[in-house]
């Protein structure tokens, strides 16, 4: 699997998982169990995701790193989101743009401070990071009694929800 393939398919294992955790939250509104801080990790998920889009593609910062979001604006981000990654994406595939993955960006992270970041690095730290918060989200998802969805990748694989090579 060429290195393009391989963060597209991170890419899709984030949005998938996000969209687990969106139908989880809302079957816990509807049971009126709705753990707050769950909502506020996945929000920063999203957010983060936004900004670090916006920089790949030079742009203004788009929200807060931690947006104070509800379900319903998470969840309609999350829907959105995969097409906009998938629009900035389009061009890195594996015949005429790897090297692109390779290239530097420059950005001003929310304390203010410059950094530069390779291509490659940035989509590797997005699936990552949404990782490592969803499963803070899913401790407070079991610590409020529901059961929290199978977030692991090798399920998604398994069971046709992500497609992979």
């Amino acid at each position: 699997m060429s290195l393009p393939t391989h963060l597209e398919t991170l890419l899709d294992y984030d949005d998938w998982a996000n969209r687990e955790v969106v139908t989880s939250l809302e079957a816990s509104a509807v049971a009126g169990a709705l753990p707050p801080a769950a909502v506020r990790l996945l929000a920063h998920v999203v957010g983060a995701s936004r900004l670090w889009l916006s920089r790949l593609r030079g742009e203004p910062m788009p929200c807060a790193v931690w947006p104070a979001w509800t379900l319903a604006p998470c969840a309609a981000e999350v829907a959105t989101l995969r097409a906009r990654w998938r629009e900035w994406a389009a061009p890195l595939d594996a015949a005429t743009n790897a090297a692109s993955l390779d290239v530097t960006i420059a950005y001003v992270n929310s304390k203010g401070e410059r950094h530069t970041s390779r291509v490659a690095d940035v989509l590797l730290h997005v699936a990552l990071h949404g990782t490592h918060h969803r499963a803070q989200l899913l401790t407070q998802l079991r610590a409020a009694g529901h059961t929290p969805p199978c977030l692991d990748f090798i399920h998604a694989t398994r069971t046709g929800a992500l497609r992979t090579g």
